[in-house]
């Protein structure tokens, strides 16, 4: 029992500076206070708080001193731990405090670069053997994550080797982005990429970062595609403004010849009647020539007025043939007529309609080769009226059908075959629009001729009034045949030529088209040929090849007479073996002692 006592009295005296630590010091100093008595009850005499023995007396001054000690030493340990408490508390404010900067930073940094709306993204190198292999997504903006068909949590992290938005190509990005992570740095370039919206281009900033790439990818599209659309602009411009030199050039060549030819005195009454003609229709393709122009500038202006009436569709088809029939002639085309079933009127501008009309049989003339078949037909429902005119020449290409009716272009883009502005298709479009209908063309492709057809609405259909019937019209021209040969496809220019020539007392021949030129000279050795470029089928440039590489006419002196008159246009005469490079009209001086030059040559 005494040894129990003494047991726990001992306990208490350990359990001092614990309890003062956890309950303050009147804690500590309450328990001392309690080992004293209870220690005191459990000395002799027990159950006695009289302590009689001196020993024990010491032993319990001993133990109130430990006791006071320990009591004391307690209070001093809960003082220091407050004071650690305190500063574990700061510290972890102030903890607190920075990772909620560091989170408020954070999201500033991404509402900032997300509402910029241009893609950003932050790029780290992978090494491998010493050199940057690939680079790893890790941060993408909104934007960025735009540009992926997967979310921006599967990216980041990712290759650009396997993960990278669609067309962009890996080796672009680890050539233009690793000479940034090797060295401190700053590039900018364009990219142009073919993804799921078409063709893109991107303007790229990037700079090193830490061992990093930080990009910025601004998507240039619309300013690009803008560039290139006046980039265009200005090439067909310029295209355009040489045309428009050589169509010009094309109507004054015979109306410079018929001067030359009324001034001599020689002069046949038929011829004078003749030059008469070529004049009038000359000047007549240069008025239609000017008109067109004009007609462009009107309807861009939104000044060009229709003058509707009631209109047999009958007269505006005969208009039509008849405006187009020197170059049907010319060429030896037959034109066949399919008029509707029953006489059909309409409220149109009857001009207007017949110019259009007009213009597509020009250029089925222009592009079907010599003695080509075309067919004008009228028909009628109750949905629409339809006027198409269908020939059997070279035909379109399916990727040139929907660029046919931009302005300035034309059907085949090769200034040594085919003339025009480039503008008829363009303003018969916008006269037919005018009317409330539309402009189409197709194409069995390459060689397999096209169909243009005009498509007015049925409201445009008017009560008829009595018409004649007329049979279709067939037009049918054979080109005649006159040691000077000449080669144009222009039927008035290459008669004047011809007959200012012979005048001068040459033997001349003449024919209309290249592989014309190319039969007739197995049975007739030329001296000279004057050659027209720009001739249909076999260009003149192809005719000239053919000639300089047959042994029988390598000789021969070739002179070229054409509308084209720029630098690049006599360079490739020149390449092609051709003598003299004239332009139209010619100058008869200059020609006269070429051709001299010819002739007197063994």
């Amino acid at each position: 029992m005494v040894a129990h006592g003494r047991l726990t009295f001992l306990f208490f005296s350990a359990t001092l500076p614990l309890i003062t630590v956890l309950f303050g010091a009147w804690s500590g100093s309450l328990l001392l206070v309690s080992g004293m008595a209870f220690g005191a009850l459990w000395m002799p005499p027990v159950g006695s708080l009289a302590v009689l023995q001196h020993d024990d007396r010491i032993v319990l001054v001993a133990y109130a001193l430990v006791g006071a000690f320990l009591v004391a030493a307690g209070q001093q340990l809960a003082k220091v731990a407050r004071r650690a408490g305190s500063a574990e508390a700061a510290t972890q404010e102030a903890t607190d405090r920075l990772l909620q900067v560091e989170r408020q930073a954070r999201h500033r940094f991404d509402v900032a670069l997300d509402s910029a709306g241009v893609p950003f993204v932050i790029l780290t190198p992978v090494v491998r053997e010493g050199r940057i292999a690939e680079f790893r997504w890790d941060y993408l903006n909104k934007a960025a994550a735009q540009l992926f068909n997967q979310n921006a949590a599967v990216v980041i992290g990712s290759s650009t080797a396997y993960v990278r938005p669609a067309g962009w190509e890996a080796n672009m990005l680890l050539e233009r982005l690793t000479p940034l992570a090797q060295r401190p740095g700053r590039e900018a370039f364009d990219i142009r990429v073919s993804g799921e919206n078409g063709e893109q281009w991107f303007h790229v900033v990037a700079a090193s970062l830490d061992g990093s790439v930080v990009a910025w990818f601004g998507d240039v599209t619309p300013r690009v595609r803008a560039e290139q659309a006046l980039s265009e602009a200005d090439r067909r411009k310029d295209e355009f403004l040489a045309t428009l030199a050589h169509e010009l050039r094309n109507p004054l060549a015979p109306i410079r010849h018929v001067a030359e030819i009324l001034e001599q005195p020689n002069l046949t009454e038929e011829r004078r009647i003749w030059c008469i003609s070529v004049l009038r229709r000359q000047s007549a393709a240069m008025a239609l020539l000017l008109d067109d122009l004009l007609d462009v500038s009107r309807i861009t202006r939104g000044a060009l007025k229709l003058r509707k009436e009631a209109v047999a569709m009958r007269e505006v088809v005969d208009e039509a043939v008849e405006i187009a029939r020197p170059i049907l002639a010319g060429k030896g085309h037959e034109l066949v007529i399919k008029p509707p079933v029953r006489p059909l009127h309409i409220e149109a501008d009857r001009l207007r309609l017949a110019q259009v009309l007009a213009n597509l049989l020009m250029n089925a003339a222009k592009y079907t080769p010599p003695g080509g078949r075309i067919e004008l037909a009228a028909t009628a429902d109750d949905a629409e009226i339809v006027l198409s005119v269908t020939d059997n020449g070279i035909g379109i290409e399916p990727d040139k059908l929907s660029a046919i009716f931009a302005m300035f272009s034309q059907v085949n883009r090769d200034q040594h075959r085919q003339g025009g502005l480039g503008i008829g298709l363009a303003l018969s479009k916008s006269l037919i629009e005018l009317h409330g209908g539309r402009l189409t063309a197709s194409s069995g492709g390459k060689d397999r001729g096209s169909c243009f057809a005009i498509h007015l609405p049925a409201t445009s259909r008017v009560l008829p009034m009595p018409a004649p019937t007329r049979a279709a019209l067939a037009v049918h021209a054979s080109a005649p045949k006159r040691r000077i040969l000449v080669v144009d496809d222009n039927v008035d220019a290459a008669d004047a030529m011809t007959a200012f020539l012979e005048m001068q007392g040459h033997d001349v021949r003449t024919v209309y088209s290249g592989e014309e030129a190319i039969e007739l000279l197995g049975e007739y050795n030329p001296n000279v040929i004057l050659l027209d470029l720009g001739l249909p089928g076999m260009s003149g440039l192809d005719v000239a090849r053919r000639i300089r590489a047959t042994p029988s006419t390598h000789d021969v002196t070739l002179i070229a007479v054409t509308g084209w008159g720029q630098q690049q246009d006599r360079a490739r005469t020149t390449d092609a073996g051709f003598d003299f490079h004239f332009t139209k009209p010619v100058d008869i001086a200059q020609l006269t002692q070429a051709v001299d030059s010819a002739v007197a040559a063994p």
